[in-house]
């Protein structure tokens, strides 16, 4: 099998392949030799053939050590003898940026038929690592994968394959005919610790053995092109924008368009459709409702071109994921512009939607992380090779579970739409757009999202609240060394001397919180600005307190959502007692807030850098900034100058503080960074 297999997707530069793993060797192992179409799958990887290696050979597990002992600055490639496979679907681990030690793993619902010639695997749902291997002498308890017979190990990773290989070469395992060598070879790495990845196979047709899958349809390259839409997207998106955006994707890699560039189109369209959206004209929100559609669908084509042609970047997601929010704010801005030129106010309401949005994603993004610090500590099962069980309870399933159907797959589509993800929220957005009713559209959107919060927030509080989440605090964190939480929480000078004067508990803080949205309701409906103001120095004090670093409580991934909302609500309360203020100026200063806590995220996320420490202190903090602005309320002063000056001054300081950071990040940091895409959509 060649790469020049038609028809072709995109251009020669598009299918190229860059050598990341040339001057590697590959080790064939098996009984008998590789197929001459195998070993051609292979020649454009610039890898040196050796092998095969198997029970014919006594000697074959020391052998296949001592190849290992030759070159630690190469990687070094096992592959099944016994495999039929395209090179196309092998790029992704032979030719990805980086020196990953992975494993290709494929998911049951892909196989025709079901032989016993794949390697049954458990790989970790977070950490993506292989925890355990099973051959016909060696049981794995609930498996969730399938090992297609290639595995890569990255040359700093072969001395200590030699190692393990050496030592289990010697054990009647490596001796007996019946164990398959590449499922041997596998065991014994991950049975010995070493960090296997998971590198899953796109919808690529293969044979080993008795095991066969068909593929998607057409060439090896149009599957290729099928595999490069995002797995775990939504129902809408799956279905409607991903087959038209594959679409737009194949015309962008016949024209070498960059994944940047297409983010920043995308980005172009949907301001253009808020700019129609904010004409008070019939057709012009339809066409609106018609761009934002076309927006999403090119959208989709930056992340389709980046996974085809591997080029990822930290910046491109950063970039790509704030574009969503701009355009998504932007059109929520431009239909409370038309509303108030019809003579009614629905800025307080435009307000509570892109809270109820960011409020959404900060508390998915924490509740992930949580999860992800929870399980961290959970390992391969370090076992004997010869033991013939893992470390799994007994009466653990054995068989990988079957794929969803009936009534299954439309409970876990149902529970995908109600979590509200960006296609189900854009295409809402644009039905709002063809009623051409500004309150209709602000109200679905803001019920929608309030709802997806209520349903995801609610049922991972109770999880917590029982202990069903397996919550683990992380024991490297400490009131100098912050975890992700403590960034989030954005907090300022008062509260963080508060909390070091009076450290609480977590339930002061949330106790806080409360105050602060009381406060609120006092401005808004008492009218008396002192108790106000003196709501909130102590809830800031409570919030101070109870929230110390580092943030460890089963309910502490909370905190940020919270703190956002005490604000925004604190805002909405003095734009509504303010008489003649002028609200859209409080959605401007909400903005500009929410920018930095998505940037927050999104450089925790993908380089794992926060933003500076003397941001908070430039900016306030959370704390300085309600401060400031119940008091300039209570005093009289211009809540409306002070409104939006703060979020012109605040947007400057975030956005060089921000460009300052990622060019720092990408000056001293080597390769791409593309974890985590699945969240904050």
């Amino acid at each position: 099998m060649r790469l020049d297999e038609q028809p072709f997707v995109g251009s020669v530069a598009a299918r190229a392949v860059h050598g990341h793993s040339a001057g590697g060797s590959v080790a064939f192992l098996g009984t008998d030799e590789p197929s001459a179409d195998l070993r051609e799958s292979l020649d454009p990887f610039g890898l040196s053939l050796a092998g095969p290696w198997g029970p014919a050979r006594p000697d074959w597990l020391a052998s296949l050590a001592s190849l290992a002992e030759g070159d630690d600055a190469a990687p070094l490639v096992l592959v099944a003898a016994d495999l039929t496979i395209s090179p196309v679907a092998l790029l992704d681990l032979l030719d990805r940026p980086g020196d990953p030690t992975a494993a290709v793993t494929v998911e049951l619902p892909a196989l025709r038929t079901q032989g016993t010639d794949l390697t049954l695997l458990r790989v970790h749902p977070e950490q993506k690592l292989v925890h355990s291997v099973g051959t016909t002498h060696h049981t794995v308890t609930a498996p969730t994968h399938l090992g297609l017979g290639v595995v890569r190990l990255s040359g700093a990773h072969r001395a200590r394959a030699a190692q393990l290989w050496r030592a289990a070469s010697s054990t009647p395992a490596a001796a007996d005919p019946t164990v398959d060598p590449f499922d041997l070879a596998l065991l014994v790495l991950v049975r010995g610790g070493m960090p296997v990845g998971s590198s899953p196979l796109g919808p690529f047709a293969f044979r080993r053995g008795s095991d066969e899958a068909p593929g998607a349809r057409g060439s090896a390259w149009q599957q290729r092109l099928r595999g490069a839409s995002r797995g775990g997207d939504g129902y809408f998106s799956t279905r409607v924008i991903r087959p038209m955006s594959r679409r737009v994707t194949a015309v962008g890699l016949r024209q070498n368009w960059t994944p940047n560039a297409v983010t920043v189109t995308s980005l172009g369209v949907g301001l253009v459709a808020s700019g129609l959206a904010a004409v008070d004209n019939r057709w012009a929100w339809v066409a609106a409702a018609v761009l934002l559609q076309v927006a999403i669908v090119i959208d989709c084509v930056d992340g389709e071109i980046a996974r085809f042609t591997r080029r990822f970047s930290a910046l491109g997601a950063w970039l790509d994921a704030v574009g969503d929010r701009i355009k998504e704010y932007s059109l929520i801005a431009a239909v409370a512009v038309v509303a108030e030129r019809r003579g009614t106010d629905l800025w307080v309401l435009a307000i509570l939607a892109m809270v109820l949005i960011t409020a959404r994603h900060l508390e998915d993004y924490a509740y992930v992380h949580r999860s992800r610090v929870a399980r961290a500590h959970e390992t391969p099962d370090l076992l004997p090779v010869d033991a013939p069980r893992d470390l799994g309870p007994e009466g653990a399933r054995l068989a990988i579970p079957p794929a969803r159907r009936g009534l299954a797959e439309a409970v876990f589509w149902t529970k995908k739409v109600l979590h509200l993800p960006i296609a189900e929220r854009y295409l809402l957005l644009s039905v709002g757009l063809l009623t051409f009713h500004p309150q209709w559209l602000l109200w679905a959107i803001t019920l929608a999202v309030a709802f997806a919060l209520v349903w995801t927030q609610g049922g991972r509080t109770v999880k917590a609240v029982l202990g069903l989440d397996d919550h683990r605090a992380d024991d490297t964190l400490s009131a100098e060394h912050w975890g992700h939480l403590d960034h989030q929480a954005d907090l300022g000078p008062v509260a963080r001397l508060a909390g070091r004067i009076l450290p609480a508990p977590l339930a002061v803080a949330l106790l806080g919180v409360v105050v602060l949205l009381g406060a609120a309701v006092v401005a808004w409906r008492t009218q008396q600005p002192w108790v106000a103001v003196a709501l909130v120095a102590v809830g800031v004090l409570l919030i101070g307190a109870g929230a110390h670093p580092p943030l460890q409580s089963p309910l502490a991934w909370q905190l940020p959502t919270f703190l956002w909302a005490a604000e925004s609500v604190l805002v909405i309360g003095l734009l509504v007692a303010t008489p003649g203020v002028e609200r859209w100026t409080g959605f401007a200063y909400l903005a500009a807030v929410a920018w930095h806590r998505y940037d927050v995220v999104y450089r925790l996320r993908d380089t794992g850098s926060p933003a500076s420490a003397w941001v908070a202190l430039v900016t306030l903090g959370v704390d300085g900034r309600m401060l400031l602005l119940v008091l300039v309320w209570a005093v009289g002063g211009p809540v409306q100058a002070v409104l939006a000056w703060g979020a012109l001054a605040l947007i400057a300081v975030y956005a060089v503080e921000s460009a300052l950071g990622w060019r720092a990040w990408a000056r001293t940091e080597a390769g791409p960074v593309t974890s985590g895409e699945e969240v904050l959509a």
